[in-house]
């Protein structure tokens, strides 16, 4: 089912430009002077900070939706996005691709990969046996739907909302279990694929400070093993995110953000600790209407047989 989906996502990516080129065609030159893009695209492949969603829609401007006059365009150009973290003794790549459809509905496709540093050669030592390849791979195919627009309904004061859904699968984590000898289902990991269901809301508030900033706040209801890269339980909770985007300039922002989790997989010894929540602050710089860079320093705490503090990560984004 995962393929299907994926194949979806690519084939609405692969005909965006062609739609949009045509619409840039027929509209008038006053309708192209869109506000500068959103600097954060998350490792999932949706508009947020690093790790956590905004209800903000990736490239909407480009759907016409803030635009003067009818649209014209159902959907919009690609948002693409590689980013790296070195958490220390792992390592993660993250590579994402989103579009928006009909001013309203935000589809995106990402895959990540998640190096294991010495956590295999740490269970060799411990047990003699040789785990898999060394990394973990997670495709995550997601949709999310703004429900409610920033000032809808003449109220300036409400925020935007934006419900969505993720389909995530771990390639990994059975062979990694059948090394193991059926160790990862015993601590609690119960599937290779998994749902995630967020509800987020987003307000941007200008006036009070120098420049403009934008708040954020979302729940979301998993089933994930450290977000799926050491796959899916049985137990599902509802955990709480947050972000906080200020823009130190027109093109400059400073941006923090939390990330609950859950804890359901069982600790074991040294080689798997307990999971705990994540937070990180970024640096993000609008280069031009196209090109956004950041740079963002993280907390994640245990990782498996490690705790993975003091960890860094770099961002490219571009806006087709």
């Amino acid at each position: 089912m995962y393929r299907v989906m994926v194949l979806l996502v690519l084939l609405a990516v692969l005909a965006g430009p062609a739609v949009a080129a045509e619409w840039e065609a027929e509209a008038p030159p006053e309708k192209k002077a869109y506000p500068p893009p959103l600097p954060f695209h998350t490792v999932e492949g949706t508009s947020g900070v690093f790790t956590t969603d905004m209800a903000y829609i990736c490239n909407l401007a480009d759907c016409c939706a803030r635009a003067e006059g009818p649209c014209k365009s159902w959907l919009s150009r690609p948002v693409v996005s590689v980013s790296a973290v070195s958490f220390g003794d792992k390592d993660l790549q993250a590579y994402a691709v989103t579009t928006c459809l009909f001013h309203r509905v935000e589809i995106g496709y990402s895959f990540q990969r998640m190096g294991l540093g010495g956590w295999p050669q740490a269970v060799q030592r411990a047990t003699g046996i040789r785990v898999g390849e060394g990394d973990v791979e997670l495709h995550t195919v997601g949709a999310r739907l703004m429900l409610v627009k920033e000032g809808d309904f003449g109220l300036s004061w409400l925020p935007a909302v934006t419900a969505g859904a993720r389909f995530k699968y771990n390639e990994d984590i059975w062979d990694i279990d059948e090394d193991l000898l059926g160790t990862c289902r015993a601590l609690g990991v119960a599937d290779n694929e998994g749902w995630e269901y967020t509800v987020t809301a987003s307000k941007t508030f200008a006036g009070i400070l120098p420049k403009p900033f934008i708040l954020s706040a979302g729940l979301r209801s998993t089933e994930a093993a450290h977000t799926g890269l050491l796959g899916f339980t049985e137990n599902r909770d509802v955990v709480f995110e947050t972000s906080a985007v200020f823009f130190l300039t027109d093109r400059l922002l400073l941006a923090g953000e939390y990330r609950q989790k859950p804890n359901h997989v069982q600790p074991f010894g040294t080689l798997v600790g307990r999971e705990d929540d994540w937070w990180d602050v970024a640096l993000g710089y609008i280069v031009n209407d196209h090109l956004t860079v950041a740079l963002g320093y993280a907390q994640f705490g245990e990782l498996l047989n490690n705790t993975e503090n003091s960890a860094w990560a770099v961002q490219l984004k571009w806006e087709f």
